[in-house]
C-alpha cells in the first residue's frame, strides 16, 4: 500500500480567561498526518470564525480578515500550502528517505518563501526569556539556574524544538523523559511543567509562539496536590537551638540568622537583603525579592535581641545580618542541626509516577533557609494566631498553603492530647502520695 499524507486546514480552538471560545481573528493551521506523526503549522493567516467554512477548509466568499487579507487571496496560499506539503512528502517517499516533523516543517517554510534566517529557534526564545525576565524583574541568581536548568532538561530531552512540536505526546514524553532519565520526583516534575508553562505564556504574549496546545496540559501526578513533607523546628527545638552555647563563630552566626527567619517568616533572599534602613522602631518593613510585595513585620523579643547582637557591627551594603551564601548556610545548617542533636526521625514521603517511596531521615539532615519560614508559620498558627495575621506578614495570598500547615498542626495535636493521660497519671500519683501524708 502506497504511504499516505494527509493535509487539512482548520481554526485553532482555544478559549479566553472566562472559558468563553475566541472567535475573532483566529489563526489558520494546517494540519499534515503522516505514517502516525501529525505537523501542526501555522499558515501566517487569521480570520473571524463566522468567515470561515469548516467543511470545505477554507475562508467564505467575499470575505476579509482583520489585516484586510481577501478570500482569494488566503485560499490561494493555503491551496499553494497544501500542494506543496505532499510534494516534499512524495518526494522523500520516493528516494526512500524518511520524513519528520521537522524537515517537513523546515523544508515549507523554504518552499513558501519564508525567510527563516532570521527566525530565532525555540532554544534562542528561552535564552531571550530568561534574560529579558530576570531584567525586567530583576530574578536572583538561584532563580536564573532554576531556569537554565530547566532549559538544560529540554536539550537533553530533544536536540531540537518547534513551537509547534509541543502537543500533549510532546509533552508526555518529556514527563517521561524526566521520570525515567532524570529520575525526578513528581514535585520536581510538576515544577518544572510550572516553568515550562511561566516561558510559554512570554512566548505567546511576545508574539513568537502560536500553538496553544500546552495551556490544556494538566497530567496527574500524585503527590503534588498539597506539601506532605513540611520539615520545621518545634518550638521547643527552637528555644533550645535559639539558646545553645555554640563555640564555633561560624556556626553560631549561621544559628542567628536561621532563628531570625524562624521568628519572621523571611526567606533567605530577603533576610540576605535586609538592610538597617528596613528596620524601624517596632518592625521591619521591606520589598520582597520574590515577589516584590511591600511587608511590615512587628519585633519580637528574638528577633529584636538578635538585631541588637549584630547592631554595632559594620556588613557591606549596610545589612543588618552575617548572611552568607545560600549553598553555605544549608551546608552548615546540617552540621548546626547534627551538633544541636535536632535529631528526631522524619519520614519523608514522594511519589515517583504512581510508585510511593518513604525514606525517614534525622531531622538535621533535611535542614535548610527555607525550614526558617516553615517554623515562624508552624508555630505562628500552633499558638493560635489567626491565619490572615500569618499571611499579612509572609505575604502570602493562597489560603490553601495555610491548610498544609493546618495539617501538621492537626498531627502535633495528635500527639500532643497524650500530654493529658500523663498529666492525670502523675495527678493519681500525688494525690496517693497525699493521702499517704495524711493517713
Amino acid at each position: 500500500m502506497r504511504p499516505k499524507c494527509s493535509v487539512k486546514f482548520y481554526l485553532e480552538s482555544r478559549k479566553d480567561s472566562e472559558g468563553n471560545l475566541i472567535t475573532e481573528n483566529v489563526p489558520i493551521y494546517l494540519s499534515a498526518t503522516f505514517e502516525g506523526k501529525r505537523l501542526l503549522y501555522y499558515t501566517g493567516y487569521r480570520v473571524d470564525a463566522s468567515k470561515w467554512d469548516s467543511s470545505l477548509q477554507k475562508v467564505k466568499r467575499n470575505r476579509f480578515n482583520k489585516s484586510g487579507d481577501s478570500a482569494t487571496e488566503i485560499n490561494g496560499y493555503l491551496v499553494e500550502l497544501q500542494a506543496k506539503t505532499l510534494e516534499i512528502y512524495r518526494e522523500r517517499k520516493t528516494l526512500r528517505q524518511p520524513v519528520s516533523t521537522s524537515y517537513l516543517r523546515d523544508e515549507l517554510k523554504k518552499r513558501m518563501g519564508e525567510d527563516s534566517s532570521n527566525t530565532l529557534s525555540f532554544f534562542d526564545v528561552f535564552e531571550l526569556f530568561i534574560t529579558s525576565e530576570k531584567e525586567a524583574n530583576t530574578w536572583t541568581s538561584g532563580t536564573v539556574t532554576k531556569f537554565r536548568t530547566n532549559l538544560a532538561h529540554l536539550k537533553a530531552f530533544q536536540k531540537k524544538i518547534d513551537f509547534e512540536d509541543i502537543n500533549e505526546s510532546f509533552l508526555n514524553r518529556y514527563v517521561s523523559f524526566q521520570r525515567n532519565t532524570l529520575d525526578h520526583r513528581n514535585t520536581t516534575i510538576a515544577k518544572n511543567l510550572r516553568i515550562f508553562k511561566w516561558f510559554m505564556n512570554w512566548a505567546t504574549k511576545k508574539g513568537y509562539n502560536t500553538n496553544m496546545s500546552y495551556k490544556d496540559f494538566d497530567p496527574e501526578l500524585k503527590g503534588t496536590t498539597r506539601n506532605q513533607n513540611i520539615i520545621f523546628l518545634t518550638w521547643e527545638e527552637f528555644t533550645h537551638l535559639y539558646n545553645l552555647e555554640i563555640p564555633k563563630q561560624y556556626l553560631a552566626q549561621v544559628r542567628d540568622v536561621f532563628c531570625f527567619c524562624c521568628v519572621t517568616g523571611l526567606r533567605y533572599s530577603d533576610v540576605s537583603n535586609l538592610k538597617r534602613s528596613n528596620i524601624k522602631s517596632d518592625a521591619i518593613e521591606f520589598t520582597t525579592i520574590k515577589t516584590e510585595d511591600t511587608l511590615r513585620i512587628q519585633l519580637n523579643q528574638y528577633s529584636r535581641a538578635i538585631l541588637a547582637k549584630y547592631a554595632s557591627i559594620p556588613f557591606k551594603d549596610d545589612k543588618c545580618l552575617p548572611v552568607i551564601s545560600n549553598q553555605k548556610m544549608n551546608e552548615y545548617l546540617k552540621e548546626l542541626g547534627k551538633f544541636a542533636h535536632i535529631d528526631q526521625p522524619e519520614t519523608i514521603v514522594y511519589y515517583k509516577g504512581a510508585e510511593r517511596i518513604e525514606k525517614t531521615y534525622q531531622k538535621w539532615e533535611l535542614l535548610s533557609t527555607h525550614t526558617g519560614r516553615k517554623t515562624f508559620v508552624t508555630n505562628a498558627l500552633s499558638f493560635g494566631i489567626p491565619a490572615e495575621v500569618v499571611m499579612s506578614w509572609t505575604g502570602h495570598k493562597d489560603h490553601k498553603v495555610m491548610e498544609n500547615y493546618f495539617k501538621v498542626i492537626e498531627k502535633q495535636q495528635v500527639s500532643e492530647m497524650g500530654k493529658f493521660d500523663l498529666k492525670q497519671e502523675n495527678d493519681k500519683q500525688v494525690l496517693g502520695d497525699v493521702d499517704d501524708l495524711i493517713d
